[in-house]
C-alpha cells in the first residue's frame, strides 16, 4: 500500500468520498515522483509555498527503498477523505495492507505471584512471634527473587521475539518491493 496524503488547510467540504471513489477508484495514474516502500507514503501540502517536505520524503526513500518509481504507473486502489486530509493508495496489495501484522511490539507480562507467596503476604501479616516472622519473610524474598528471575527470562525472551518479528517484516517489506518491481 503507498499511500499519499493531500493535507488540506480546513476540511474537505467540495466532493464526498463517495465521489471521489467513483472518480478516481480504478483509474491509472503515472507518477511524477518515486513513491517510498512506507506505510507513511508521501505527504502533500497544496497550499504550503513549499508542498513537499523534501527531507522527510528522502528519509522514507532511504529507509524504506522505492515502492513505485517516478515515470511507472500505479492504480489508484483506495480513497479515503478525513476531515483534513485525502489519502490515495496506489497498487494495494503490498506490505502494511489489511491483514498484514504491523504492530510494534510482542507483549510481555510479569510473572504473577504464586498462590504460596500470598498465603505467606496473608501469614506474615498475622504472625505475632518475631522468629517465625523472619523465617516467613526469608522465604517471601525467596519467591519474590524467583519471581524476578522469571521475569528477566520473559524479557530476554521477548527482545529475541522482537528482533525475529523486525528481521521478519524486513523481509516481507523486501519481497513485497521486489514483487512490485519485477511486476508479480
Amino acid at each position: 500500500m503507498i499511500p499519499i496524503l493531500i493535507a488540506l488547510g480546513g476540511p474537505v467540504h467540495a466532493q464526498s468520498e463517495a465521489v471521489l471513489r467513483e472518480a478516481l477508484e480504478g483509474r491509472k495514474v503515472t507518477l511524477k515522483i518515486a513513491m517510498p516502500g512506507a506505510e507513511a507514503g508521501v505527504d502533500l501540502y497544496p497550499s504550503d509555498p513549499q508542498p513537499l517536505d523534501h527531507p522527510a520524503y528522502a528519509s522514507r526513500l532511504k529507509d524504506n527503498g522505492t515502492a513505485i518509481r517516478a515515470g511507472e504507473t500505479a492504480m489508484v486502489t483506495k480513497i479515503r477523505v478525513k476531515s483534513k486530509h485525502i489519502e490515495f493508495q496506489l497498487d494495494g496489495g503490498g506490505y502494511g495492507t489489511f491483514g498484514d501484522d504491523v504492530s510494534s511490539g510482542v507483549p510481555v507480562s510479569s510473572a504473577p505471584k504464586t498462590k504460596r507467596e500470598q498465603n505467606l503476604e496473608a501469614e506474615l501479616k498475622r504472625e505475632k512471634d518475631p522468629v517465625r516472622k523472619r523465617e516467613i519473610s526469608e522465604e517471601l524474598d525467596d519467591l519474590r527473587k524467583e519471581r524476578e528471575r522469571e521475569d528477566a527470562r520473559n524479557r530476554a525472551e521477548v527482545a529475541d521475539a522482537e528482533a525475529a518479528k523486525e528481521n521478519l517484516e524486513n523481509a516481507e517489506r523486501e519481497v513485497a518491493l521486489l514483487e512490485k518491481f519485477l511486476g508479480r
